[in-house]
């Protein structure tokens, strides 16, 4: 029995589960279709990945929205995604609670406002380009 090693390249795994939780978010925003707390997370999940994929120099692979937003509030504007603080903060404050997290103290999740999570959906698809930046 020889013993054979699977070449995965990880990066091409992330880039897939990103892409696959936009297309989520984008049915999501248009239909309103989707289990709200998987929609939570794959926001985050795809905030958090722009911003490390975008810039990595700042951030690393396993910063969580929380880390990246205090590291650009730690750097203030020099930080080259100062921009985003804003959206980040708010993304941040009203997903908090709502997406599935390694947190084993089995609260339940706050009702979530649909219309609110479709606005954050929206902001969310433009801060990482995959809408127009329209109102």
């Amino acid at each position: 029995m020889t013993l054979q090693t699977a070449d995965i390249d990880l990066e091409d795994s992330r880039k897939s589960r990103v892409a696959s939780a936009i297309i989520d978010l984008l049915y999501f925003y248009k239909t309103g279709e989707g289990r709200p707390q998987d929609i939570v997370t794959k926001m985050r999940f795809v905030v958090e990945t722009y911003c490390t994929y975008t810039y990595p120099e700042f951030f690393g692979s396993d910063d969580s929205l929380a880390s990246i937003i205090e590291k650009i509030r730690t750097t203030g504007e020099q930080h080259p995604a100062c921009e985003l603080l804003d959206e980040l903060d708010a993304i941040h404050a009203f997903s908090r609670g709502h997406y599935r997290a390694s947190d084993s103290t089995g609260t339940a999740a706050r009702p979530l406002d649909v219309n609110a999570l479709t606005d954050f959906v929206r902001r969310t698809l433009k801060i990482v380009k995959a809408i127009p930046n329209v109102p």
